[in-house]
Formats: C-alpha cells, sequence, structure tokens
C-alpha cells in the first residue's frame, strides 16, 4: 500500500454517527500528515493559518479593551502608602522605557521577555533624571527584586481585573537575583544619636525628624503626614495606610527622652512636615549624614531607616529603660508592623533574635 495516497474522507453521519467514542476513535487513527495527498496538506495549513489569525485577533481585542493609563492609575490609587505608591510608580517607569524600545504595549510581553527585562539594564542601572544612568554601579539585588516584585503586582492586578483573560508574564519567573549584602548593617548607637542632634550644622527642622525617627520609630513616608497636638504632647500619622499614634514626652517609648523640645523651631505648626515629600526628607538627611561621616564625627552614614533600626533595638535591648526588653509582642505594636512574623524577621535582620 502507497501510504502516500491515504486522505482524509467526510464522513457521513448517517453511516457513521459522530459520538464521543468515535471521535477518539478518529483523532487516533487518522493518517500521518506527511503522508496526505499535496492538496489535504495545503487545506490543513489554510485551517491552521485561520486558528492562528483568529486567536491573534482575540488576543488583540482583549488588548485594546485594556487602557494602561486607567490600569495604572487605579492601580496607584489603591497602594498602601505614598511610599509603596512611590516605588510603583518608578518600577513601571523602568518598564515604560523597556516596552518603548521593543516597540512594544504593555499587554504584549511575553514571559520570556519579562525575564530578559529583569535581567536587563533597565532594572540594573540607577535612574537619572527620567534615564538610566550607564556609568553608575549597578543597583543592589534587593531593589532589583523589589522593582520586578512591584511590577509583577501590577500585572497580577491587571489578570485580575480582566478576569484571568490576561496572564502575568512575571509570575513564577526564576530572574530575580539572589539577595547579596550591599553593606554591613550599622545602626546608630545611643551616642550617635545624641551626636547628630547636638550638630549645630544640621537645620533644627531636619534633627527633628532624626528625633522622631530614632526616639519614637516612625517610618520616614509617615513624616510629611505628621499631625502635632501640642496641648496633649501627642502625635498621629499614617504609615503604610494604618494610624499611628504616641507621645512626644512620655517615657512608654524610648526612656523619659522629651521629642517635643525638637519641635519648638515649628513654633505651634501642627503639620511641621507638610509640603515635603518623603524623598525629600530622605535626601536632606544622606546629605547631611555624609557630610557628618566624611568629617569622621558618626561611623557610618545613616539612612532614615536606620534611624528606625535604632528604635528597635533600643526597645527590645532596653538601652534606655527595661519597661519593653525582650518583648517582642509590645515591639510589634510600636513598630506598627501588621504581624508577629515581620517583627520577628526584623529582629533577625538586625541580629537580635
Amino acid at each position: 500500500m502507497n501510504t502516500f495516497n491515504q486522505s482524509i474522507q467526510p464522513l457521513n453521519p448517517s453511516n457513521f454517527p459522530i459520538t464521543e467514542a468515535n471521535a477518539v476513535e478518529i483523532l487516533n487513527s487518522k493518517p500521518d500528515f506527511n503522508s496526505l495527498p499535496e492538496s489535504d496538506r495545503a487545506q490543513i495549513l489554510k485551517i491552521a493559518a485561520v486558528d492562528d489569525y483568529k486567536s491573534e485577533l482575540q488576543h488583540k481585542a482583549k488588548i485594546a479593551k485594556l487602557n494602561y493609563s486607567d490600569l495604572k492609575a487605579t492601580f496607584l490609587t489603591n497602594a498602601k502608602s505614598a511610599h509603596t505608591r512611590e516605588a510603583y510608580i518608578l518600577a513601571l517607569s523602568r518598564l515604560e522605557m523597556y516596552l518603548g524600545l521593543l516597540g512594544k504595549s504593555f499587554a504584549e510581553i511575553s514571559t520570556l521577555e519579562a525575564d530578559k527585562f529583569i535581567q536587563s539594564q533597565f532594572l540594573a542601572k540607577p535612574l537619572s533624571k527620567g534615564s538610566l544612568n550607564m556609568v553608575a554601579s549597578d543597583r543592589a539585588s534587593a531593589s532589583i527584586r523589589r522593582d520586578a516584585s512591584c511590577i509583577g503586582a501590577f500585572y497580577s492586578f491587571v489578570q485580575r481585573i480582566s478576569n484571568n483573560e490576561f496572564a502575568n508574564p512575571f509570575r513564577g519567573t526564576r530572574a530575580k537575583p539572589a539577595l547579596q549584602p550591599v553593606k554591613e548593617l550599622c545602626v546608630p548607637s545611643k551616642e550617635d544619636i545624641t551626636t547628630i542632634l547636638a550638630s549645630k550644622e544640621i537645620p533644627k527642622k531636619l534633627r527633628a525628624a532624626i528625633a522622631i525617627m530614632a526616639y519614637r520609630g516612625i517610618r520616614v513616608g509617615g513624616l510629611p503626614g505628621l499631625n502635632i497636638d501640642y496641648a496633649n504632647q501627642s502625635f498621629t500619622t499614617m504609615s503604610k495606610r494604618k494610624t499611628y499614634n504616641g507621645h512626644l514626652t512620655e517615657c512608654d517609648t524610648v526612656g523619659s527622652i522629651p521629642v517635643l523640645k525638637y519641635f519648638n523651631v515649628f513654633e505651634g505648626k501642627k503639620k511641621p512636615f507638610n509640603g515635603m515629600t518623603t524623598p525629600q526628607i530622605k535626601m536632606q538627611v544622606a546629605y547631611w549624614m555624609n557630610k557628618l561621616f566624611n568629617k569622621g564625627v558618626i561611623p557610618c552614614r545613616f539612612s532614615c531607616h536606620d534611624f528606625r533600626h535604632h528604635y528597635a533595638v533600643a526597645e527590645y535591648r532596653g538601652d534606655y529603660n527595661d519597661k519593653h526588653k525582650g518583648d517582642i509582642y509590645t515591639l510589634q505594636k510600636l513598630l506598627n508592623h501588621s504581624c508577629i512574623s515581620i517583627t520577628e524577621t526584623y529582629l533577625k535582620t538586625l541580629n537580635l533574635i
């Protein structure tokens, strides 16, 4: 028998009823594609091309329904905090540059392209005035992983909004770099904080910011919205979408150090840091810490978060008093963590447990 003479015969339902069992039998006994006549193979190729075009058009129709600007705006609106929103914006700006290079929309990126993006200079290099600084050193692995996670969160949001019609190309990626320590953790000591706050070079308003971060554990992201109640000598703010309350003079937190005296410079202004942004405060702190470090006044270039580290260490070790010494549950509340596991991880990072 010449196998090249085999052909696909049309079915006659009256002679061969189409049932599930018969359909399975037909599919299992179909002739090999290469053994079909050229006319049949050409017809199958046309059908396959039609299916491919149909899938492509269906995908483009789905993409057309997704408005990136609207989706991005909604996604950013739902961010937990201003700090988180800022991280999302910066990460998405890197993705937008990458997609611009590819000439594709956000909905056209494949899983392979997602992996290439994570491993590319678009995440590895720092931004300078909205562009990649190609001559600068590569960013820390933690920063790259954070940006990849931010973008993955956006695509997960899009997948949910589209009722799973659009898959998240960043889901399950193995392209994220392994965490590599950039510098040894340097937590300010009691003496370091005293030295910094006694410096006449640092503006008084910035010293107030440092004092409330170091002695009350407020995140830098909570400073722009900080509200001072001078009558009750207390404060309140929002940090990661949670209310953060405390006192400026009582010893319920770090020792009996009155933070209120550092706020006299504001002359009763209830929102002392109103109008300032988190990045601005970070930059000012970084500038003055670098200046003090270069003069040999402090041992490290402390960051805003290092001052929060000081607060956590001092509370847990009882450096100022032993009221909360070793009490991880109280520390969780004081740090405004959402769960105890976050506090445990925090203490492990600081080598306290």
